[in-house]
């Protein structure tokens, strides 16, 4: 689905940079394939990444990809949790991640492991899918699958989505400071800053 998402032009790297993703080192929890990750090192200047996945395969398609698009002596993937990353605290300057949120297995923990990797400052973005999404949204995100396997993942990840207010509610207690989940056309937005 990444893969498609960044052939159209559809990955979230300028709301990234409009976030105020532009600098310094910044993690991708979930990485995938890495082309989010590759696309916003891309986009910006001196900033270096480290993508984190719990799947071999991801790990080493996003180390493939980092190589083709050369990019890695400013991208490194590990096979690892975010819920428990093997970082020592406030390393990254910002942490991003696109429709991983809703594959964690415990998000608080995940979030509060985020918070301590972070930098005070450090920001947070992150983008998933919305279990309330409307039918016409459904709809336009079916139509575009290629394949009866990735629409049936998509199902899957939609039905194991957050509502806004879920999402909201897993933030609290976390660390984080200026947080916002806001309903996008086709999910949601969660942002936070590191205050100490």
């Amino acid at each position: 689905m990444q893969a498609m998402l960044q052939a159209n032009g559809w990955l979230e790297t300028q709301d990234i940079i409009r976030g105020g993703i532009t600098a310094g080192v910044a993690l991708e929890a979930g990485a995938g394939p890495g082309y989010l990750g590759l696309e916003w090192l891309k986009a910006t200047h001196g900033t270096r990444l480290t993508g984190l996945d719990v799947s071999p395969d991801m790990v080493m398609i996003a180390d493939r990809n980092a190589r083709s698009w050369t990019m890695t002596d400013r991208a490194q993937y590990l096979c690892a949790s975010a819920d428990a990353t093997p970082f020592e605290d406030g390393v990254f300057d910002a942490v991003f991640s696109s429709r991983s949120l809703h594959e964690w297995i415990d998000p608080r923990a995940t979030f509060i492991e985020l918070w301590r990797i972070l930098k005070n400052g450090g920001r947070l973005l992150l983008f998933d899918l919305r279990r309330d999404l409307s039918r016409a949204a459904r709809n336009f995100l079916l139509r575009r699958m290629t394949s009866d396997v990735v629409r049936d993942g998509l199902l899957a990840s939609i039905d194991a989505a957050y509502t806004v207010g879920e999402a909201a509610a897993l933030l609290e207690g976390t660390g984080f400071g200026a947080r916002e989940v806001v309903q996008t056309p086709l999910g949601l937005r969660v942002s936070g800053i590191k205050q100490e």
